[in-house]
């Protein structure tokens, strides 16, 4: 038996979603976007982990290992990543904080508007 397979949703950009949390204050909808809110920290935070293993790995053993290219190729697709590499300018590694890596200094990156507002869409 076989799946048929949905197509892939264009991912969406920051704005977006803050929009559909103004527009639908309902609490399934609201749970829905704390878990993408809590998935796109994961995915900063593999992204800065991959970048830290990359500069460790070409420090001491010199080149790229392809595998962990192949992870930073997909994470640059996702707009979480995305964004936060444009707020820091293109830096790589977000500061260590006590409980983990967190992005403790995003004031002093303001957020860049990436795509229309939602209702020029």
């Amino acid at each position: 038996m076989s799946r048929r397979q949905r197509p892939t949703p264009e991912p969406m950009m920051m704005v977006r979603l803050r929009q559909i949390w103004i527009d639908r204050p309902d609490d399934t909808s609201r749970a829905l976007l704390e878990e993408i809110a809590r998935l796109h920290d994961v995915l900063r935070s593999v992204d800065q982990l991959s970048a830290t293993v990359a500069a460790v790995w070409s420090a001491e053993r010199g080149g790229r290992l392809a595998a962990l290219h192949r992870l930073n190729l997909l994470l640059e697709q996702e707009p979480a990543v995305m964004e936060q590499k444009v707020r820091r300018g293109g830096r790589g590694v977000a500061p260590q904080a006590r409980d983990g890596y967190v992005d403790e200094d995003d004031k002093e990156y303001p957020p860049t508007q990436l795509d229309p507002p939602y209702d020029q869409i």
